[in-house]
């Protein structure tokens, strides 16, 4: 997929965000030095931290009180860098970043354009931080993968002035299908897999399939109470990222896809990357997905715990046409350009001036 940024010379961009290998702001951040960005990261944790360090109390202190620490000194780098000279302030969902920083910033380059990007729904309050509450009126474009986010009494309603929908995507260069060998069969491979940190009602709908006499792989956080729940469900309890991500996809016969009700989702970034790595997905029904990958074309669906047994055990055994669906799902997310690039060049050109 050939993709050009209709700008020149390419903007100069600051991404404030988690820069650890499996976090998917490092995959933007590649994206945009793809499309010939110059990019400065500025870390918002430790050196060594990533989703499975362990917050000291104090951090889940802070995090009850919405007013979480910034153990990475990003608010003074974010200013160091301004200096040194930048377009772009993007803040990957960096919470931690003051009004004061963002103000100080626009004083110091009265051109800089700030830019929010998230993929949780920030209409619940226990994800939006006191500084964030702050902010919303400082950014230039607010950027969002939920589309509800977008309507005027949601966020817009919050003080943000210009709000852009985007749906999820993936990295090209990471979510692809992979060879799968004897070995690595042995190792990531399953009849039925789910890749996604514990939340009680997956859970129970997994655990629905094992009593069902279906065998479940599970991969991801927090899934240690879990272990040996049932014969039927094979905790993995821990995570599978890039390389593991597309290998469990790819050595899957099914591969389930549910939705964080919490967070309201329509679509996740696992909606789009197990697609754009040719797998067959079961995923929970709704309009936003269907009008993505098509019913029994691109994916299948799912509205109840007694459909996903039945589509489960239906599909099970047929090779080839999950095969076909499979190869047609990864066609579709390249067609509708559900990759990072691609939104990367639509917010950029949002902020020229175009509409979000």
């Amino acid at each position: 997929m050939t993709q050009n940024l209709n700008c020149e010379p390419p903007p100069r961009i600051i991404v404030v965000g988690q820069t650890f290998e499996a976090s998917r702001t490092v995959q933007r951040v590649a994206a945009m030095r793809d499309l010939g960005c110059s990019v400065t990261c500025v870390p918002t944790v430790p050196e060594g931290a990533n989703y499975e360090t362990p917050p000291a109390i104090q951090q889940r202190i802070r995090y009850r009180l919405r007013f979480p620490a910034d153990p990475a000194k990003a608010n003074p780098e974010i200013l160091s860098e301004v200096e040194r000279g930048a377009d772009i302030l993007w803040l990957d969902a960096a919470d931690m970043i003051s009004a004061a920083t963002l103000r100080r910033a626009k004083w110091i380059n009265k051109d800089l354009a700030l830019v929010w990007y998230c993929e949780d729904d920030m209409m619940n309050p226990r994800l939006r931080t006191r500084q964030l509450d702050a902010t919303l009126g400082l950014f230039d474009l607010w950027v969002t993968t939920k589309s509800f986010n977008a309507r005027p009494e949601e966020v817009p309603s919050l003080g943000a002035r210009r709000v852009l929908f985007v749906n999820n995507s993936c990295d090209p260069v990471l979510h692809h299908p992979v060879p799968i060998g004897d070995e690595d069969r042995i190792r990531f491979g399953a009849l039925i897999s789910f890749i996604g940190s514990f939340e009680e009602p997956r859970a129970q709908s997994m655990l629905h399939l094992a009593r069902q006499g279906l065998k479940v792989r599970v991969w991801g956080n927090g899934w240690a109470d879990w272990i040996g729940r049932h014969a039927n469900l094979l905790i993995e309890n821990r995570p599978a990222y890039n390389d593991e991500f597309a290998k469990v996809v790819s050595a899957s016969s099914i591969n389930l896809c549910f939705l964080r009700h919490a967070n309201r989702d329509l679509q996740t970034c696992r909606s789009i990357e197990v697609p754009a790595c040719e797998g067959f997905m079961v995923h929970e029904r709704n309009d936003e997905i269907t009008a993505l990958y098509r019913e029994e074309k691109e994916a299948a669906y799912f509205s109840s715990e007694e459909e996903l047994a039945r589509v489960c055990v239906s599909w099970i055994q047929r090779d080839r046409p999950r095969g076909l669906i499979g190869k047609a799902a990864r066609q579709r997310t390249l067609e509708l350009e559900l990759v990072h690039g691609s939104n990367i060049i639509r917010i950029l050109g949002a902020l020229k001036g175009g509409q979000p």
